[in-house]
């Protein structure tokens, strides 16, 4: 039954992917684009497209988010990728797109979905598993997100990008905090503070950065404890992660060109000067708090 559970949650969540990106490419070639070109739609229809993409995205990584979990967690997690498909779907038709063979593979995926969670209702309504968090990590959640978010809005001001967005140092603290507190931490870190610069930036498409610096925040986290040669890697296959999920979007938004200028600055200027800041900091804050690290 696990095995069967597991390839539900897969299915399900590549077809609502899937859905997503036939909805958006549905769009631009109606409007005469393709994501090999350079697109150039309204700002509203680039944050209308940037949400649906997200949406399909965030459906897709909860439901394999909950193959590693269990009982509660594991119910919430395939619960909120069912909402956020269905969302993902509904606002498709919003936006207009009508077609019957995008709207059958929308509707399969949720069938999938929640067939699947149906059998996890069935199977763990019992374990309740607990939430550990002393004062001391909602402390370091509260300040550290705030750090992120400092130090991204304060140096994204002065670095705006010419095909869009901004680059900032923000990604330090992210690696670093996800070193010191682990990767659910990491990843709840990484996405508070980013949205938080984003909003108070006025960057209109502030919620790609939940997955993308979510994802940062957890991979880099994953080297906490670690030798000190992983956690580099770990923390630049985050923010490459990071980069390769902007460039998703921005390919359908932007168009191949600009979306591959974006993703060069991404790694080679935000993530580069990141990761130089995380190697010459870590070891100084390592000797302070040798615990954490």
């Amino acid at each position: 039954m696990k095995t069967l559970q597991t390839y539900l949650a897969i299915i399900g969540g590549a077809i609502i992917a899937l859905h997503t990106l036939m909805s958006v490419t549905h769009i631009l070639y109606a409007g005469g684009y393709t994501f090999l070109s350079v697109v150039d739609i309204p700002g509203y229809m680039k944050n209308s497209l940037s949400l649906l993409l997200t949406l399909g995205l965030l459906s897709l990584l909860l439901v394999l988010a909950s193959l590693f979990t269990r009982g509660l967690w594991s119910i919430l997690l395939s619960l909120s990728s069912l909402c956020l498909g269905v969302a993902s779907i509904t606002y498709s038709r919003i936006i207009g797109v009508d077609m019957p063979l995008i709207d059958l593979t929308g509707l399969v995926a949720i069938a999938i979905l929640g067939f699947r969670s149906g059998f996890i209702f069935k199977e763990e309504p019992t374990y309740k598993p607990t939430v550990r968090l002393s004062s001391l990590e909602a402390a370091s959640i509260a300040i550290f997100s705030a750090l992120t978010a400092v130090a991204t809005a304060f140096t994204g001001q002065f670095f705006p990008s010419p095909t869009g967005g901004y680059t900032h140092i923000g990604d330090t603290i992210i690696f670093i905090s996800a070193l010191m507190l682990g990767p659910k931490l990491g990843a709840l870190i990484g996405a508070v503070g980013a949205v938080a610069a984003d909003i108070y930036i006025g960057y209109p498409r502030w919620f790609v950065s939940i997955p993308a610096h979510g994802l940062e925040g957890f991979i880099a986290g994953l080297g906490k404890g670690r030798r000190f040669y992983i956690q580099i890697a770990l923390c630049a296959l985050g923010g490459v992660v990071m980069a390769m999920t902007y460039f998703y979007v921005n390919i359908f938004i932007k168009g191949l060109a600009p979306a591959l200028i974006s993703l060069y600055r991404d790694v080679f200027g935000q993530v580069a000067v990141s990761l130089v800041l995380t190697t010459l900091l870590k070891p100084a804050l390592a000797r302070i708090f040798p615990k954490r690290f």
